[in-house]
């Protein structure tokens, strides 16, 4: 299975709610980079239960309100790169953010994500 098959794999388990799926998915010593430096998601989140918690602080940062349309995917055998807007509300904010994910996998499991954002300060006053 190339990479863009796993990432659909994988983003259907965590749309599904399904952890154990989700999670069989992700290599123990995988990390998640997010950009920035100040907002609450920002840096490394390595490991499958650091990157399961920052997906959660996704989820109560915004309410629940988070949701992702997938613009376009493309890979090969071991890279991904997901292009997708990010929309959320938080704290009386709005995030409407471009990102490209760009998601690496190996014995089809991810052991690297890395997200680049169109607007960084956008994102970083969004998450702070």
């Amino acid at each position: 299975m190339n990479a863009a098959s796993l990432t659909e794999k994988l983003f259907d388990a965590f749309a599904r709610r399904d952890a154990a799926a989700a999670a069989a998915m992700i290599a123990d010593d995988a990390v998640w980079r997010f950009p920035g430096k100040k907002g609450a998601l920002a840096g490394d989140h390595q490991g499958r239960e650091a990157i399961f918690a920052f997906l959660f602080k996704v989820i109560e940062l915004t309410g629940g309100t988070f949701a992702s349309e997938r613009v376009a995917l493309a890979g090969d055998e071991h890279r991904a790169f997901l292009h997708f807007i990010g929309r959320a509300e938080r704290g009386g904010k709005q995030l409407d953010n471009p990102t490209c994910l760009m998601l690496v996998f190996s014995g089809g499991k991810l052991v690297e994500a890395r997200e680049w954002v169109w607007d960084l300060d956008h994102v970083e006053d969004f998450w702070s």
